[in-house]
């Protein structure tokens, strides 16, 4: 998925919504993001979402 796709999506979406993050059957809050450049030709940046540690 891409940055677009996920922003079109998520503006469907009520603002106030919190964004929660599925794995191994359990969820986490989404806490931040970061963008990692990729240091590869042709290969594109990513957008990495990290979750709440607390949690």
């Amino acid at each position: 998925m891409t940055v677009a796709q996920l922003i079109e999506k998520l503006q469907d979406m009520p603002s106030e919504a919190v964004v929660l993050l599925e794995a191994d059957g359990a969820f986490a809050r989404i806490a931040g993001l970061n963008l990692e450049k990729s240091v590869t030709i042709g290969l594109p940046d990513e957008v990495v979402l990290f979750t709440d540690a607390e949690e």
